[in-house]
């Protein structure tokens, strides 16, 4: 009877691994798809980018809704593994910024990250799970720094969100017609929750006028 029971799982590991290879197929083609078309795709469009049967889609989610969770948790999971990261640096500052600069690109070249972040229920049970433990890792580096003295007293954790959804929104406005210009407001975040003034010349320049005007054109135009 062992014998058999013990055969029996080494033949289901390989379906196990081939399950999990689906859906992170499954979940790699939506991303993609998100990011170039918006959240509006069609789960056979999903199968078809993933390179399975639309049927394998919907045996890992439900429907498209159930998708984008799948989405935004596994993300979810490479922040966490980040904040990890940003953890073991033993630069209390180095890591903050380096967690930061990090997460606002995502967001601002992921711009169907972003979609799905205004879009989804963030209290569901699975998405609140994940985020507290990266939550937690973020309380710790904030917390760090702040003990080296190396940011603001008066900092909440609960301030990072803030940060992200700024960045997101700035990348919103200007990336598709001026690449990278976020980065400048994020400098000026940085320097504004730093302990200690910082009065070097910014590295990302200014915009010009002329920028500026194409901006809310392109604006204006996404908006009719």
């Amino acid at each position: 009877m062992t014998m058999h029971t013990e055969a029996s799982d080494v033949e289901c590991r390989p379906l196990r691994a081939d399950a999990e290879r689906n859906r992170l197929k499954i979940i790699a083609a939506a991303h993609a798809l998100f990011a170039e078309r918006g959240l509006d795709v069609s789960m056979d469009d999903v199968a078809e980018r993933a390179g399975v049967g639309v049927g394998t889609v919907y045996r890992r989610f439900t429907n498209r809704d159930d998708l984008v969770t799948g989405v935004f948790t596994e993300h979810l999971k490479r922040v966490a593994a980040r904040a990890d990261e940003a953890l073991d640096d033993p630069d209390p500052w180095s890591a903050v910024e380096g967690l930061l600069t990090w997460f606002c690109t995502v967001m601002a070249e992921d711009r169907g990250l972003a979609a799905i972040i205004m879009r989804i229920d963030h209290s569901q049970p699975e998405i609140d799970a994940v985020k507290a433990g990266f939550t937690s890792r973020i309380e710790k580096l904030i917390d760090r720094a702040m003990a080296a003295g190396v940011l603001r007293a008066d900092l909440a954790s609960t301030d990072v969100f803030g940060i992200f959804t700024m960045i997101s929104a700035v990348a919103d406005a200007m990336e598709p017609t001026v690449p990278g210009a976020w980065r400048r407001y994020l400098e000026l975040i940085l320097r504004a929750i730093h302990a200690d003034t910082d009065d070097s010349p910014i590295a990302t320049p200014a915009l010009t006028d002329e920028q500026l005007r194409a901006i809310q054109r392109e604006r204006a135009n996404r908006q009719r």
